[in-house]
């Protein structure tokens, strides 16, 4: 019995788990572009000011931190 509740303990583990990282990889795929113009409209869309780059592509908002704020409104 003891085995079902520690496998049920790490099945409920893992569904929240993977609630918070589709958040994050979500937010990912709709706040990153190619060309900085595209983040300036969606900057623009958004609500937010500036746009700032990240690796090899722009992301709308001042930083990544206020990205995420607007993401979730």
């Amino acid at each position: 019995m003891s085995i079902i509740l520690r496998n049920f303990k790490f099945l409920i583990f893992l569904f929240f788990l993977s609630l918070n990282f589709n958040s994050y990889s979500l937010s990912h795929t709709r706040g990153t572009f190619l060309s900085e113009e595209d983040a300036e409209k969606r900057s623009l869309e958004l609500g937010c000011e500036g746009i700032h780059k990240n690796q090899e592509r722009w992301m709308p908002c001042k930083n990544e931190k206020e990205l995420h704020i607007y993401l979730r409104k």
